[in-house]
């Protein structure tokens, strides 16, 4: 029975991860007739970042990214972008968001986190491993930081 269970369970994260994919796939290819690729921009993100659980909390994976001076810096994430869906095997391939506090430094905690940074890093998981998936506001991809001069 547990066994059933965690299938009915599976194919609904699958489910989910796939609209989360059509959804994000519509932001970035939508061409409206007269208003060409608007939606996108209206928008403002081309991603739609989440989290995912097991059975023992938050998925949490370790990448590297390049800071603003360039050097490799690694970071530890919650937070993905789904970029593929395989019906056939079960996994879904993901890019690890970067959470970024307000000193640019790398933040896990999401009461600390201003921005969301996409990266190049993947990694591919086995959906039947995820027991629930999370939306992460849009807003944490788009914040900008400006900070004025003291004087």
């Amino acid at each position: 029975m547990e066994k059933e269970q965690g299938k009915a369970d599976s194919t609904c994260i699958h489910k989910a991860l796939a609209e989360l994919k059509k959804v994000q796939d519509f932001i970035n290819q939508a061409d409206i007739p007269y208003f060409g690729k608007m939606f996108s921009k209206l928008v403002g993100v081309d991603t739609i970042p989440f989290s995912l659980y097991t059975e023992d909390g938050k998925l949490t994976f370790t990448g590297v990214d390049k800071d603003p001076c360039g050097t490799a810096a690694s970071f530890k994430t919650s937070y993905f972008r789904i970029e593929d869906l395989d019906g056939k095997s079960g996994c879904a391939t993901i890019s690890l968001l970067r959470p970024l506090c307000i000193c640019g430094k790398n933040d896990h905690s999401c009461c600390k986190i201003l921005v969301l940074k996409r990266t190049d890093t993947c990694v591919k998981v086995d959906v039947t491993c995820i027991c629930a998936i999370q939306c992460i506001d849009i807003d944490l991809l788009k914040r900008k930081i400006i900070i004025e001069p003291k004087w």
